[in-house]
């Protein structure tokens, strides 16, 4: 392991030096994982040592459950504290019921400042949900979210579904990252997710699935509707350019569709969508259909 780990080490500052990068911890650590993912070995190395912050989902679903059971209980409070309040207002003894008055307008208010406080966690709760299914290099989805959004659609895959699922695959990717390094690669993929973003239609769901790999959920569409997207977003990136100092760094597309059919799982129907991109990457520049 500690010879590929210096092999990597090598590689990275190689590719620093092509970028003209000096090799600061962000820059080095950045490239460093891209390297070891294509090693294979990064799922083996230390998150510590790697100054990687691990993201404990199990500890986000107990806070949630904490958060809402706190939120229960508050209101309950605040229920009870009022049904008090209406019984003690016909007595007589007025010393008794202004003190009761009093403690309780105290206890009704400070649940509204927890209730407030609670509001907060919540908000920062959802945040970080959120974090948890972007890409952090492309911000667009990431493959975690692409499933979980195909389950709630597809459910128990007895319904029939006007569902679409395009895999978009740079062809020379990985020719850019070997001429210009990987920083460079990881521009040309932010500006690949901007274009997605701005072709498809309010409600499409575009997903970092790998690499180089795109997926685009297109619920509630048309097979034409969806071809008539793709083929402007294959031609978009063919005429645009990627300028990088005095080069000019071309791209192309290649882009497998599928339709979800009855019965199609999850599994399935990204299996359909990746049969039509191999069938598409043998030409390049052009997509095909897997119904």
């Amino acid at each position: 392991m500690e010879e590929i780990i210096l092999k990597i080490s090598q590689k990275v500052l190689e590719e620093l030096k092509k970028t003209h990068k000096a090799p600061y911890p962000l820059y080095y650590k950045n490239v460093f994982v891209e390297l070891a993912k294509e090693e294979g070995i990064f799922d083996e190395l230390n998150p510590k040592l790697m100054c990687i912050d691990e993201f404990d989902e199990e500890f986000l679903n107990k806070t949630a459950l904490n958060i809402k059971e706190i939120s229960t209980v508050s209101k309950e409070i605040k229920e009870h504290s009022k049904e008090f309040v209406e019984k003690i207002e016909p007595l007589e003894i007025e010393e008794i019921k202004t003190l009761i008055l009093k403690f309780s307008g105290s206890l009704i208010d400070k649940i509204n400042r927890l209730e407030h406080t609670i509001c907060e966690l919540e908000k920062e709760l959802n945040k970080a949900y959120k974090e948890l299914l972007i890409d952090p290099l492309t911000r667009v989805y990431n493959s975690k979210a692409l499933r979980k959004f195909l389950a709630e659609i597809i459910g128990d895959s007895s319904k029939d579904l006007d569902l679409v699922l395009a895999v978009v695959d740079i062809d020379n990717l990985r020719k850019v990252n070997e001429i210009y390094g990987h920083l460079v690669g990881d521009f040309v993929l932010m500006k690949m997710a901007e274009i997605l973003r701005r072709h498809i239609r309010r409600g499409d769901i575009i997903c970092r699935y790998g690499g180089d790999e795109f997926v685009i959920i297109f619920n509630r569409s048309t097979m034409s509707q969806v071809e008539g997207i793709i083929k402007r977003i294959i031609d978009k990136i063919y005429k645009t350019s990627f300028k990088y100092k005095d080069d000019s760094i071309k791209l192309t597309l290649s882009c497998g569709i599928a339709t979800y059919e009855k019965g199609d799982s999850v599994d399935t129907l990204l299996q359909k969508a990746d049969e039509a991109l191999r069938e598409a990457k043998k030409t390049t520049n052009t997509f095909s259909i897997k119904e």
